[in-house]
């Protein structure tokens, strides 16, 4: 277990970044990334193991590479959807807050860091701004209007409603 594996345990090996970076996930779970530079980098356990090329990795780890990307996109926009609200990463734990009119969603299942699906503007110190998913602490904290389906509508309505914001993009 120096390298942070061990030869006997199965990883799958998801793409991010095609024949760049991947993550590495036991039973579904992740434990760590594989990136591809000069040579690949296994970090598991947040130990690094190096090998020269694909087949070194492979056959000293029991490694599977997986060639789809799971993928659950919108026909508009290409991105991931949460109560018909856009939003940048797979969505998990999907609620609609009925008291707030918000689509919240966390990024990982077991995440307890709510995020909002859709564009909204939000009035910080500095005025407003312009956002997208932004976490739901940072709405309960601040001025909004949203959520919005599209960054144009977004756009429109900080121009008419706030016509000198909007000149520093949040995200």
């Amino acid at each position: 277990m120096q390298n942070g594996y061990s030869e006997d345990t199965m990883f799958q090996a998801k793409p991010i970044v095609p024949n760049k970076f991947w993550i590495v996930e036991k039973n579904g779970e992740k434990v760590g990334t594989l990136r591809r530079g000069k040579e690949y980098i296994l970090t598991v356990n947040s130990k690094n193991a190096r090998f020269p090329d694909q087949e070194t990795l492979t056959a000293k780890t029991k490694i599977s590479f997986s060639n789809l990307v799971e993928v659950k996109k919108s026909d508009t926009n290409g991105e991931f959807d949460v109560h018909d609200y856009p939003c940048k990463t797979k969505p998990h734990n999907e609620i609609f807050d009925v008291k707030r009119k918000l689509p919240l969603y966390t990024k990982t299942p077991k995440s307890q860091s709510f995020h909002c699906a859709g564009y909204y503007i939000i009035n910080f110190d500095n005025g407003w701004m312009k956002s997208y998913c932004p976490k739901l602490i940072t709405l309960t904290r601040n001025q909004f209007e949203g959520p919005y389906k599209t960054k144009f509508e977004m756009q429109e309505h900080l121009r008419l409603a706030h016509p000198r914001a909007g000149r520093h993009e949040k995200t």
